[in-house]
């Protein structure tokens, strides 16, 4: 649970060229900038690992907030599905315009976005159906905590009750940037009581997270011995499994014990939506007990073979299967 948003992926060669042809563009009262590769795809965290996990034959509880035509959008994509239970809550769904393209050799994502109704969803709008989704599921995830603002109110009420009922927990906060005050409410009202058995989180969040609630750097040009110390420090202060994803590596550590596995060598065609697929096949690995090594294996063949694709959609399981026997590693 529970985001939702209409996503834009606008895909260029060079931001500031297209910042400069905009701003001419004004200078003149207006008009097109023509030949800007775009595509319009489901959007959110929760959707896309809720969408990752029906390709890979999960029964699922898709808890989404939509209304009007982006409703109509999201029932038409889940209706191919017989094992997700799609449930919607009534409300404004979130909009993301991603921009994609190069900065210092490297492919980043820039997303401008409406968060719509998740700005404000403490949980008291969860349905009895959504209540008994929670308590009758293996794990319960919540997800992009960081687009709203009750956030620590949602992840309280949501985690208490799966723990109540013997269910396991999933936080992926997404960009946790300029929420520091947030996050250490979070620590007060959820990691420390004992609410989250499973964290995830891309090197940048694991750094600021870090950073506000133990006070360790992480630094930009890190080493993989200090992602790992990063990913053990989090572990034993948050009390959860922590797994850190990168675009050259992946660890999970729990406590003192830490694995590791190196990401796919791939050329990048996409890349807004891959730690969403990156978290549902980690969440995979988790519902089907695998081990930590082959979990971390899993999770790095189906994000790379997914930005490898321009088309922004989760391969199946037996690409993934193919592509991991023949795998080529950073």
């Amino acid at each position: 649970m529970t985001d939702y948003f209409v996503d834009r992926l606008v895909r260029i060669k060079n931001f500031d060229e297209l910042v400069s042809l905009m701003k001419k563009k004004g200078e003149t009262g207006g008009g097109s900038v023509r030949g800007v590769n775009q595509i319009e795809v489901k959007g959110g965290n929760a959707v896309n690992i809720g969408y990752t996990l029906g390709i890979f034959g999960a029964n699922v509880n898709m808890l989404a907030i939509a209304n009007s035509l982006p409703r109509e959008m999201l029932a038409s994509i889940f209706s191919k599905f017989k094992n997700v239970n799609l449930q919607i809550i009534e409300g404004k769904a979130g909009y993301t315009t991603a921009f994609e393209f190069k900065e210092k050799g490297r492919h980043v994502n820039v997303m401008i976005s409406d968060t719509g109704d998740l700005n404000s969803f403490d949980g008291t709008r969860l349905s009895k159906q959504n209540i008994e989704s929670v308590k009758h599921s293996d794990i319960v995830a919540v997800v992009n905590w960081a687009a709203n603002k009750e956030g620590n109110h949602l992840c309280e009420k949501v985690f208490t009750l799966a723990k109540k009922n013997g269910v396991k927990t999933f936080f992926d906060p997404a960009d946790v940037s300029g929420q520091n005050e947030k996050l250490l409410g979070l620590k007060r009202s959820v990691f420390d009581k004992g609410l989250v058995d499973y964290v995830s989180l891309n090197e940048n969040e694991a750094r600021i997270v870090s950073g506000v609630l133990f006070k360790h750097n992480l630094s930009r040009a890190y080493s993989s011995e200090e992602l790992k110390k990063t990913a053990k420090i989090l572990s034993e202060g948050i009390g959860a499994t922590v797994d850190i994803h990168t675009h050259t590596m992946s660890v999970s550590a729990r406590g003192e014990d830490l694995i590791s596995d190196n990401c796919y060598h791939v050329k990048q065609e996409t890349i807004t939506g891959a730690g969403d697929v990156w978290g549902a096949a980690d969440l995979a690995g988790y519902l089907a007990k695998l081990q930590d090594s082959d979990r971390l294996l899993f999770a790095n063949a189906a994000a790379g073979l997914y930005v490898s694709r321009e088309s922004a959609e989760t391969p199946p399981l037996k690409e993934i299967f193919g592509f991991m026997k023949n795998r080529r590693v950073h």
